[in-house]
């Protein structure tokens, strides 16, 4: 019987969404990102259609986060590496490596006609450190 700390899945549920807030704004990559996409902070702030789906993919992102950290909660008690945040770690690291970033790059290069590494890289980092730190969070607080 697989046991799961549903405290520790709430909490890491709660920091990726903190984590991808800070991620998409100007405070860190959201001015590049922004200009990356074509779009414009303005636009996106005062644009109904934009806002009404953002509400969407908020609700959708949160539901996303929490599969993905139940699932990852399960893979930390099969595995065997709970109480070892190091272990949790490179679960979190290794998932990333061989699920996101082998789905997510080819999705890009083939997504835009004019293919920017920066783009790539700012997209595909930000699940590798929220997986990461599911990882670690889930196996040291078991």
């Amino acid at each position: 019987m697989v046991t799961i700390n549903y405290y520790a899945v709430a909490t890491c549920t709660l920091i990726n969404m903190i984590l991808g807030a800070m991620w998409y704004s100007p405070l860190l990559f959201g001015t590049t990102w922004v200009k990356l996409m074509g779009l414009d902070f303005k636009k996106m702030q005062t644009d109904p259609i934009i806002q009404k789906n953002a509400q969407k993919g908020y609700i959708l992102s949160s539901i996303c986060h929490l599969v993905m950290v139940i699932i990852m909660a399960h893979f930390i008690e099969y595995m065997h590496a709970s109480g070892s945040w190091f272990e949790g770690f490179k679960i979190g690291f290794t998932c990333w490596l061989g699920f996101t970033l082998t789905t997510m790059l080819p999705n890009h290069i083939f997504a835009k006609t004019n293919f920017s590494w920066l783009l790539a890289a700012i997209n595909i980092a930000y699940p590798m450190v929220g997986l990461s730190l599911a990882g670690t969070i889930l196996a040291a607080w078991h």
